[in-house]
């Protein structure tokens, strides 16, 4: 299904949403739910080719965006970047498939994205992710603590990625959901993106 033959404008855009996406992850908001997670937007570009050319091109700028970040700008030992690459290929993918290689509509295809990218999410950050952060923070009783300043009731592992990361990560995919679907009818509207 994710088998296609890339044209040469589709290249050119993959190129430049690739560094878009990755000019998109250096900005920051000045502030960090639980202290650590933030709201970014660097998978929109993403979003808009895999709904304007199909699953692997916006997997592509997914690999890309986080490859450069891996070489340039990593401060997890690039384990941030292959978990960010896992999670955000678990959203692009079901959404281009379902959208551009299924014709099913939009709505279906971002519902089943929010589905990956909660359970990926789920799954990468109980095993990877914040046990690294606790390792780089001096210990998992650290990042407890400081999860527990936002959310009381968090006082495991567990807790920090059902009770905090998780009602973050399904908001945040609402978000960009509604931001890339709206990015891409506007870029498809000026500069058709799909001829």
């Amino acid at each position: 299904m994710l088998k296609t033959k890339l044209t040469t404008r589709q290249i050119t855009v993959i190129g430049f949403f690739s560094a878009l996406s990755y000019v998109l992850m250096l900005f920051h908001l000045p502030f960090k739910y639980m202290g650590f997670l933030e709201l970014e937007f660097s998978d929109i570009p993403a979003i808009i080719a895999a709904l304007a050319y199909g699953p692997l091109s916006g997997a592509l700028i997914e690999l890309v965006k986080n490859l450069i970040k891996a070489v340039t700008a990593s401060t997890t030992g690039c384990v941030g970047e292959l978990s960010n690459f896992i999670v955000n290929s678990c959203y692009i993918i079901p959404l281009g498939i379902i959208f551009k290689k299924l014709k099913l509509n939009a709505l279906i295809g971002f519902a089943a994205a929010n589905i990956g990218f909660i359970i990926s999410g789920i799954i990468i950050n109980y095993y990877v992710t914040v046990p690294l952060y606790a390792k780089l923070f001096g210990g998992m009783d650290n990042v407890i603590s400081l999860s527990s300043k936002t959310i009381p009731a968090i006082s495991s592992l567990r807790d920090i990625v059902i009770l905090g990361i998780t009602p973050f990560n399904v908001f945040k995919g609402i978000v960009v959901s509604i931001i890339g679907w709206y990015c891409y009818k506007l870029l498809n509207r000026i500069i058709k993106l799909q001829k």
